[in-house]
């Protein structure tokens, strides 16, 4: 565990996105949420977001992961078909990775390599507007949650 300044990050990535998004002032949390997924038997996991920025009534949950590792995506699939469409899960993961991780398990996802343009994106969202639909690869599978608010 990487500790700086206040901050708890638990991975390499994680500490690469808390940097650019000091660099760039935006002010964000480390797993300063926490959420219940609930799975199709009834039974639930906790989810806690490794990132939190705050933008108004909106909410980026950024999630740095290393691969589509199948209870990693499971259970953030589960976690968008249960809440808030006010909630955009953002996920990052090293370039190579991108096209693993199946789309119904975000909201937006960067590579590592652009995690200056997610910090942007983020600090340049109006607080008190629509969320820009993210454009997803071709072919894949949209989810019935409108991310456009």
């Amino acid at each position: 565990m990487t500790r700086r300044a206040g901050h708890a990050c638990r991975s390499n990535l994680e500490t690469v996105i808390c940097l650019e998004m000091e660099r760039q002032e935006l002010p964000h949390e480390h797993r300063s949420l926490r959420f219940r997924v609930y799975d199709a038997r009834g039974g639930s996991t906790n989810y806690e977001p490794a990132i939190v920025a705050r933008r108004g009534p909106i909410l980026f949950l950024v999630e740095p992961i290393g691969s589509a590792r199948s209870g990693t995506v499971r259970r953030l699939t589960g976690f968008l078909q249960q809440h808030s469409p006010e909630i955009v899960l953002v996920l990052v993961t090293p370039d190579a990775a991108l096209a693993e991780i199946a789309p119904e398990a975000y909201d937006e996802i960067y590579g590592a390599s652009d995690v200056g343009r997610l910090t942007a994106r983020i600090r340049e969202q109006d607080p008190d507007g629509i969320v820009q639909p993210f454009h997803k690869p071709q072919g894949s599978v949209n989810r019935s949650r409108d991310t456009a608010k």
